[in-house]
């Protein structure tokens, strides 16, 4: 007996299923477009892709929507149109029961931005995504020198992200500044010091190496005192002091 009912039951799920899909695809028949809304979503970092600045991209794909019959308009080509965009990390349109098109973007993330020698001016994602800097002027970290894309992703995301989000770092580092692959080094805020990283490896070990450094000896010698701080020699914080200028 239990087992009839759950077949009937059953079928009437079916039934009903297969009645509001039909329908649907009728009511889409009559249903228009009654305007666009535009929901933009952070995964954090730099917010400065808006819905006003999707709104501009919809306007360049030149794509009618507004009083258009559903059933006439590819959510897929808007979808790709907008994706094209570098700034831009996925899309999804669908739309509400008030027959109003959402449009729901993702913007990227960057945390880094290159200025290379070569001249490349970029900004990069965590994912290791690049994008043009010369739109938008962003505060991030700003990595300089000899520095190819490939290497930026392998190594200075992982730097940068360090600095992002570890206090005082992501307001004391000023630049990473890469001279070859095996030497980086950090310019931080204090005037004419430089910090030596050396290759891009165990940055998270020389990081707090540094941060027991300055905790147990420039809060008490004075942040001024040296010029060159080496991290490169394992287990050692190796110092240049600065040379006093004489009076004539």
């Amino acid at each position: 007996m239990k087992i009839a009912i759950k077949i009937i039951l059953l079928m009437g799920v079916i039934g009903y299923m297969v009645f509001a899909v039909t329908k649907m695809s009728r009511d889409n028949d009559k249903r228009i477009c009654q305007g666009t809304r535009i929901c933009m979503e952070h995964s954090g970092g730099s917010v400065f892709v808006d819905s006003q600045f999707v709104a501009g991209l919809l306007a360049k794909a030149n794509v009618p929507i507004q009083d258009r019959p559903i059933r006439d308009i590819d959510l897929k080509s808007i979808e790709t149109a907008i994706q094209a965009n570098p700034y831009i990390d996925s899309v999804i349109c669908y739309y509400t029961p008030e027959d109003m098109m959402c449009i729901r973007v993702m913007a990227r993330n960057p945390i880094l931005h290159v200025m290379a020698d070569n001249g490349e001016n970029y900004y990069m994602d965590a994912h290791g995504n690049d994008m043009p800097a010369g739109c938008f002027g962003l505060d991030l970290s700003l990595a300089t020198g000899n520095i190819t894309k490939e290497f930026a992703r392998e190594h200075l995301l992982g730097i940068a992200d360090y600095i992002n989000t570890h206090i005082p770092w992501n307001k004391d580092i000023q630049q990473i500044y890469v001279r070859s692959p095996k030497h980086i080094e950090l310019i931080p805020s204090v005037e004419g010091q430089t910090i030596v990283l050396g290759e891009p490896i165990d940055i998270e070990e020389k990081m707090q190496r540094l941060s027991a450094f300055y905790d147990e000896c420039l809060n008490k010698a004075g942040w001024n005192k040296y010029s060159v701080i080496n991290l490169n020699y394992a287990d050692q914080v190796v110092c240049t002091r600065k040379h006093r200028k004489h009076k004539k």
